[in-house]
């Protein structure tokens, strides 16, 4: 037997094929991660030549200066923002007339319909004044009937019936508005309110000869009247609108008494409150510029 086949040579050429093996193995793998390694980021230029750069320009350029923005946000005035929305329908440097027709809903003796006429010019969306005329077709309420059932037919309660009314207000529009009518169409309105002074005309009642049964007579008298009207306007175009008014007049009446001379006898006098609602059409136009 030969030394290199002797058992000892073959576990020293065991030995070196494993260490070879490994070898081939790590030189592999070191090759593998080699290839698939993350490379190192260049070095960054300095801050100077990066804003001199076109594109450092232009991504400063896309950004959104809201300094401004902010600082009205949060203004603690909300008069920093004059307009809430654009008006559809404009009223300034206008004349309206308007024409209503509705009941008195306050008076207990007397029951009956009001026909106005109403005039108005606007300074601005906000202000104007009006012009207020209104006749009274009243008669006897269902109470003044039944006060007359009640004393045997000969007897009518101290009352006066209101005829018309003449008066000027200041129109101040404190709210503009739009609303969704079963969400097909937008209606636009506003509301105002007028205080006012004016004279109220009225009928005064009496008797002639209260033995001979009712023989009623009038004779006309008027007041001083304090009024306060709110009115809402509907626009449908920008010469139209439907109108809704509730007008108010306060003012001092004297009563006679019904089976006395006028002349002679007052019953009393008292404070009136005559209310009546109104519904009506408006139109709008623009006078003509003087040169």
């Amino acid at each position: 037997m030969r030394l290199e086949d002797t058992p000892l040579r073959w576990q020293q050429k065991t030995l070196l094929a494993i260490l070879a093996a490994g070898f081939a193995f790590s030189s592999s793998a070191l090759a593998q991660s080699a290839q698939y390694s993350r490379t190192k980021p260049a070095a960054s230029k300095p801050a100077a030549k990066d804003a001199a750069s076109p594109k450092a320009t232009d991504r400063s350029s896309d950004k959104l200066d809201i300094s401004d923005l902010e600082q009205k946000y949060w203004a603690p005035k909300d008069t920093d923002f004059s307009v809430v929305q654009n008006r559809a329908y404009t009223k300034e440097k206008k004349i309206a007339v308007s024409a209503l027709y509705g009941p008195v809903v306050n008076e207990t003796f007397s029951s009956g319909q009001n026909l106005g006429i109403i005039g108005n010019y606007y300074f601005t969306e906000r202000h104007g004044v009006q012009l207020t005329y209104i006749n009274s077709m009243l008669g006897r309420s269902k109470a003044t009937e039944s006060f007359m059932g009640q004393s045997g037919g000969d007897v009518l309660p101290d009352y006066n019936t209101p005829t018309s009314y003449l008066g000027v207000n200041y129109n101040w529009v404190p709210v503009y508005a739009k609303m969704s009518l079963l969400g097909k169409k937008i209606i636009y309105f506003d509301m105002q309110i007028s205080p006012g002074l004016g004279l109220a005309n009225f009928e005064q009642k009496y008797e002639v000869d209260p033995t001979g049964g009712i023989d009623e007579r009038t004779q006309s008298a008027s007041a001083m009247a304090f009024s306060l009207d709110v009115t809402q306007y509907f626009f449908f175009s920008p010469k139209f609108a439907l109108r809704a008014d509730l007008h108010n007049r306060w003012y001092n009446q004297e009563l006679l008494v019904y089976n006395s001379n006028p002349n002679k006898n007052i019953a009393k006098s008292e404070l009136n409150n005559t209310t009546t609602f109104m519904i009506g059409v408006t139109f709008f136009f623009s006078p003509r510029s003087q040169k």
